[in-house]
């Protein structure tokens, strides 16, 4: 048993005693770290907690599984008692393949984001749930976390990556096999993958969806040879069955957004960016000390991208010595593997959309769409400048500042880092 596999076996056990009970962001640390061997003063070390406040956790946790699993937990036995405990489970009827699905032994926070999932997983009315964000948000880890922590649910739970964009027969070939037991012999994939999944109830995840996806003026369009792509995922969102479907990319595919909506069988999640005292904890774990006040200052210029934070990390441990406050005095910048990402993914746009990149960063201020067809030069026509908006939308690179204030009119912005990497890229091309 990993420590991937354990911490999923333990939030299921929570919610067997209680629905609304599960690991806290603390717990799922202690436990990570006790079955990796470490005494409770090399984990409030490294975590930067008092000895005193980790044992307490680890010690009421400990209490609980005792009264679950119906044996004596303790620090000292607790892998050995869960290996016992998922021999003799039931939960082992779950029929699982993960595919290249990452380690998430260190998964940070996305509490709520969890609980949302789950509320729409639990009716069993939902179809197909979307996770779509801008490059290194966590959207592949939350499909992971959240896949462990429901698969008790299904028959059957395949993740598969999208990475290398393979054709949909392959895909449908491989998921068919792990769910008949044999090869697939049929010319009409889709159907009979249809057929299976009214007949058993079967988690799919799809990760990495924009590989499939066409760059350019309108988001969600299929390259060629993929659309057939499109026409499963329809008939998974509009037929009726049991099972799932779960889609995280940086943007939606087509025809999804149409079919999703809040008392829906197709639900969509936009995943945003981390809080600081999260950002507080990914810095601790690549062993910088950092104050929340400095966490804020990160996570505002970043957009709380954990990926990004990731980076600035190494970057801060590289350059800076691990100085965070001479990192921040510095001044702002868009560096290395984070500046590759925002490449990878401004490159996927068109020109039009590219010129209102521009004119955000150069003017550096939030803009209504009426603001931006008066004044963005060359003169953009209302239908062309509202799919532009609309693509950069739903590829995460702009945002509604009313999505961070409730009370703040219309108005799109971007990020900092986006902003820093838009105007020297612009400043690149000048040269």
């Amino acid at each position: 048993m990993t420590a991937q596999e354990a911490i999923a076996l333990i939030d299921i056990l929570l919610q067997s005693a209680n629905k609304k009970q599960k690991l806290n962001d603390i717990q799922s640390l202690v436990f990570l770290e006790t079955w990796e061997g470490h005494s409770y003063q090399e984990i409030a070390t490294r975590l930067l907690y008092e000895h005193d406040y980790i044992k307490q956790v680890g010690s009421h946790l400990w209490r609980t599984l005792s009264k679950i699993i119906g044996e004596k937990v303790s620090k000292q036995n607790l892998q050995a008692v869960l290996r016992r405990y998922q021999h003799s489970s039931p939960l082992d009827n779950c029929i699982q393949d993960w595919g290249e699905a990452i380690d998430i032994s260190h998964f940070y926070n996305r509490i709520q984001e969890l609980e949302t999932l789950e509320t729409w997983i639990s009716g069993n009315s939902t179809r197909a749930i979307g996770i779509f964000g801008l490059g290194g948000i966590g959207k592949t880890s939350l499909s992971v976390k959240f896949a462990q922590q429901i698969q008790s649910q299904f028959e059957f739970v395949i993740w598969r990556s999208l990475q290398q964009a393979p054709t949909l027969d392959v895909i449908i070939s491989n998921i068919l096999q792990i769910l008949t037991g044999s090869e697939a012999t049929t010319n009409n994939y889709i159907s009979t993958l249809m057929e299976q999944l009214r007949q058993k109830r079967c988690l799919l995840i799809f990760d990495n969806l924009e590989s499939i996806l066409q760059g350019g003026n309108r988001s969600g369009q299929y390259q060629p040879g993929y659309e057939d792509y499109g026409l499963l995922f329809a008939r998974i969102a509009d037929e009726s069955h049991h099972s799932c479907l779960i889609l995280t990319g940086r943007e939606q595919p087509g025809g999804f957004a149409v079919r999703s909506g809040e008392n829906l069988p197709v639900r969509s999640l936009k995943l945003c960016g981390l809080s600081p005292p999260v950002c507080q904890q990914i810095l601790a774990d690549k062993g910088l000390k950092a104050t929340l006040l400095q966490s804020r200052d990160i996570v505002n210029y970043f957009g709380g991208n954990p990926l990004a934070i990731k980076i600035a990390a190494t970057t801060i441990k590289n350059i800076f010595g691990g100085d965070i406050q001479a990192f921040l005095l510095q001044g702002n910048t868009v560096f290395s593997d984070l500046w590759d990402l925002l490449d990878r993914q401004f490159d996927r746009l068109s020109p039009l959309q590219q010129q209102i990149m521009y004119w955000l960063a150069i003017n550096q201020e939030a803009a209504t769409p009426a603001k931006l067809k008066a004044e963005i030069l060359p003169k953009i026509a209302g239908r062309p400048l509202m799919e532009a908006l609309e693509a950069l939308a739903e590829r995460s690179l702009i945002e509604d500042r009313r999505s961070l204030n409730d009370s703040a009119s219309t108005s799109l912005m971007l990020q900092p880092a986006i902003v820093e990497y838009i105007t020297e890229r612009l400043i690149q091309t000048a040269i």
